[in-house]
């Protein structure tokens, strides 16, 4: 999240920034990073960078790499170079550094495992800008946006996926020695050559395995409709591909893909499908090798699809007024009110933007006269002190009978702060009566469920990729938020653009997509060609600043050449190859742009 800072700290940037742009042998790719570290309001006269505990060792990326690092950390003992790998979001997984004076400095500026050194909070520096820029960088001193970093050598290479070709992370080679960017350059490129080749040995071994279970479950005497999928692999057999079309189809593969994400997960699950029938999974892992290659479905339909609501000028909603007819929603309604109605501690649990904190709210309106709402997020420092107070703070809310707290962004919390709160919470439950509400979005850093165990109910907030028929609904409504005086309709193509389009930052998304089609000049139709670019993909790729650039730029030209990839790519000076390279990682395809 941007970071504030004092007016003197960026003041001081802009006039070194300036310096940097007026220096002939700039380069462009550093003047950028710098002026989105300025955007992002980094404060360029201290380091902040976060620190996530558990990261997870357990990826494609971090199986592949870690065994490589250990051979080469070997090979570089005591020389004074440290090498380390880190996720797609810029957080450190391992570290391999042998010399002492290095260590000391690399731990003096918190560059070590757990820490996130992605551009918007520290700025330009190796990992952060080559995540940024999707390019291998070379970062050296002065060219760092945070001054404590301008005594260090960075060069980092992203890592992309052997056939997707979607950044998985990046490999950082960091040294204090001056003279030494060539060398550092080349082997940080062969050592990144390396991991995305055993990526490729690791992809395809999976890859087999769970083929091989999906075609003996295909075997079977009676095998029904049968799914298998990981991450790189979609696979379903006849039965299932023309029994669940539609909505139902994309309903039932992301709720299947995020259960094969997940290791533990297997047995059986059951699904309220978009049509009204369920959906009765029955989970096998696939795993060879001490490795988790993905799940196998048999899918099994119970009812009939039930003809869908008539249309109506006005958006269907709940009881409480929030607009919403889709099972998941309505469900989640039901339970977060007969909770805050019963005043049991509740957890509500979903995706950034899905709407948790307008739950709450809403729900404050209907049921909670006379009683005060105040809601708090983790502090930003983890000082004692500033934790301490944090602490102190939430006992003496509590303590108040007619307070609601709501304490939001809870997947936040490390470890040891998660431990205080949950021994707080216990201390208080036998005096304290105010209520208590946690929000928190899903997280593969903490899995523990302590807090958990102290909410009386545990909700969970559906996203929208999962509710397409609340869609038009939700649209509509945000219209008439932000343009009371028309009244507008959506065509057949746009309302199909805007249900497949997988929505990553869910509401909230598609009512900034509303309030900006709300300022421009439209007719009382709405039709495909009047929604903006990020309507037109199918990739669940939350973008950076530059991607949605890059991606808008790509659709734009697309559709001022007809659709002419060949044309288009010459326009914007690249090749073709890279082109639909480009076009598959941001999900662009030729159906989405007639």
């Amino acid at each position: 999240m941007p970071r504030h800072q004092p007016g003197s700290s960026l003041r001081a940037a802009r006039e070194l920034y300036l310096e940097v742009t007026k220096d002939p042998s700039a380069r462009p790719l550093v003047v950028a990073s710098w002026q989105r570290s300025m955007e992002h309001r980094v404060k360029s006269g201290s380091l902040d960078a976060p620190y996530l505990d558990n990261p997870n060792l357990e990826s494609p990326l971090a199986r592949a790499a870690l065994p490589i690092l250990d051979r080469l950390h070997e090979q570089l003992a005591d020389d004074p170079v440290s090498m380390m790998i880190t996720d797609r979001n810029g957080v450190v997984l391992s570290r391999k550094v042998s010399h002492e004076g290095l260590t000391t400095n690399l731990n003096r500026v918190r560059l070590a495992p757990g820490h996130v050194f992605a551009e918007r909070y520290v700025g330009t520096n190796g990992i952060g800008t080559a995540l940024a820029s999707g390019r291998p960088v070379m970062i050296a001193g002065i060219e760092h946006y945070v001054e404590a970093l301008r005594d260090f050598h960075c060069a980092a290479v992203p890592i992309l996926h052997p056939t997707r070709r979607t950044l998985l992370g990046a490999f950082n080679l960091t040294t204090i020695r001056q003279g030494s960017d060539g060398m550092l350059m080349a082997f940080a490129r062969s050592v990144a050559a390396q991991i995305e080749g055993e990526i490729a040995a690791i992809t395809s071994r999976r890859e087999r395995a769970l083929f091989h279970d999906y075609m003996e479950a295909c075997s079977s005497v009676r095998p029904g409709p049968v799914l298998a999928l990981n991450r790189d692999v979609v696979m379903m057999n006849e039965q299932l591909s023309t029994a669940v079309t539609g909505p139902d189809h994309y309903a039932l593969l992301d709720h299947a893909r995020e259960i094969a994400d997940s290791p533990r997960t297997q047995g059986t699950r059951s699904l309220a499908l978009p049509s009204g029938r369920v959906a009765e999974l029955r989970v096998r892992r696939c795993r060879r090798e001490d490795s988790d290659a993905g799940a196998v479905f048999r899918v099994r339909l119970i009812g009939r699809p039930q003809p869908g609501p008539a249309v109506s000028a006005a958006p269907a909603r709940s009881g409480l007024g929030l607009v919403g007819s889709s099972p998941h929603w309505l469900r989640a309604v039901a339970d977060s009110q007969a909770a805050f109605v019963a005043g049991t501690a509740l957890h509500l649990l979903g995706e950034a933007g899905v709407g948790k904190r307008t739950l709450v709210e809403t729900l404050h309106r209907a049921h909670g006269a006379g009683r005060r709402l105040e809601m708090t997020q983790p502090p930003l420092s983890d000082s004692p002190a500033v934790t301490e107070g944090w602490l102190h703070d939430i006992g003496e809310l509590l303590a108040v009978p007619s307070n609601v707290l709501v304490l939001c962004e809870v997947h936040l919390l490390g470890d040891q702060l998660r431990q205080r709160l949950r021994n707080l919470l216990t201390h208080l439950d036998g005096t304290a009566t105010g209520q208590l509400v946690l929000t928190s979005q899903p997280s593969m850093v903490s899995t523990d469920d302590q807090l958990d165990q102290l909410c009386g109910a545990l909700v969970e907030v559906p996203p929208l990729r999962h509710r397409p028929g609340d869609i038009e609904d939700l649209a509509r409504f945000f219209l008439r938020k932000y343009r009371p005086s028309a009244e507008s309709r959506f065509s057949s193509d746009a309302l199909t653009m805007l249900q497949r389009c997988p929505w990553p930052e869910n509401v909230r998304q598609l009512e900034a997509v509303m309030r900006g089609l709300a300022r421009r000049p439209c007719g009382p139709m709405i039709h495909a060609e009047d929604l903006p670019p990020e309507c037109r993909v199918s990739s669940h790729k939350v973008l950076t600043t530059i991607e949605a650039l890059e991606r808008d730029a790509i659709l734009r030209g697309l559709m001022d050449h007809n659709s002419n990839v060949q044309r288009t790519a010459q326009a914007l000076g690249i090749s073709r190859a890279t082109m639909y390279r480009k076009m598959r990682r941001y999900g662009i395809v030729p159906s989405t742009l007639t």
